[in-house]
C-alpha cells in the first residue's frame, strides 16, 4: 500500500527558505478560496489562480483495516534499513493538518477524496489519533505548503482591507483618478508641444517675409 510518491519531496524546508508554514484545516482553506480536487496520481499539487486556488490530492478509501495498515507502514518507515524520507508519515501529518473536525471530512468527502463506511467524526478521530505523535519530514511538500501559506495570507489581507463595498469602491476610485491623471498629463503635454511648434512656425514665416 503506497499512498504517496517519494519523488514529490523537494529540497529545503519552510524554515530554510525563510518561510513559516502553519497548518490550516480544509474548511479554513475553503474559506480562503482554495478548492479541492481528486487527483489521478499520488502527488499533492497546488495551483494558484487570480481569485482562487486548487489543491489536488489522491483519494483514500478507509475501512476497518486502514488504521492498522497505516500504523504498520509508519513503523516500517522507522526501521533503520528503510529510506529515511518518511513519506507515509509526512503524508499522514499533512492530511491531519487538513482534518480537525467532522466538517473537514465532509468537505473532502464531497470532493471524492475520502471514501469510507463510518461517520465523518470517526474519520476525523482516526487521522487525529494516528498523527498525534508523528514527526514529518520537514522537507516534504514544502512547495505546496509555502503556496498555501501565501494564498491564505493574501485572502486574509483582502478580507482586512477590502471587507466592505465602500473600501472596494474607494480603491477603484483612486485607481481611476490615477489613470485619468495620467491621461490628462499626456493631453496637456501634447497641447503644449503643439503650441510651441505653431509659435516656431509663425516666427519662421515672419522671418522669411
Amino acid at each position: 500500500m503506497q499512498l504517496i510518491d517519494p519523488n514529490v519531496f523537494s529540497e529545503g524546508g519552510c524554515y530554510l527558505r525563510g518561510e513559516w508554514c502553519s497548518y490550516h484545516s480544509a474548511m479554513e482553506l475553503k474559506k480562503a478560496g482554495i478548492r479541492f480536487r481528486r487527483g489521478k496520481s499520488r502527488d499533492i499539487k497546488f495551483n494558484s489562480f487570480h481569485c482562487s486556488a486548487l489543491l489536488t490530492l489522491a483519494p483514500i478509501t478507509i475501512d476497518d483495516s486502514t488504521k492498522s495498515e497505516l500504523l504498520n507502514l509508519v513503523a516500517y518507515e522507522a526501521c533503520p534499513d528503510t529510506p529515511h524520507d518518511f513519506g507515509i508519515t509526512s503524508y499522514l501529518c499533512f492530511m491531519d493538518s487538513l482534518i480537525d473536525h467532522a466538517e473537514d471530512v465532509k468537505e473532502l468527502r464531497s470532493k471524492g477524496l475520502l471514501n469510507f463506511l463510518g461517520s465523518d467524526q470517526e474519520v476525523a478521530d482516526l487521522f487525529n489519533e494516528i498523527a498525534k505523535d508523528l514527526v514529518p519530514n520537514p522537507h516534504a511538500f514544502v512547495g505546496v505548503k509555502v503556496k498555501i501559506e501565501r494564498k491564505i495570507w493574501i485572502a486574509e489581507w483582502k478580507n482586512t482591507h477590502f471587507n466592505t463595498p465602500w473600501t472596494i469602491f474607494a480603491a477603484i476610485f483612486v485607481i481611476g483618478l490615477e489613470v485619468i491623471g495620467t491621461g490628462l498629463s499626456g493631453c496637456c503635454y501634447e497641447i503644449y508641444v503643439g503650441a510651441v511648434m505653431r509659435e516656431e512656425a509663425r516666427k519662421n514665416a515672419e522671418g522669411s517675409a
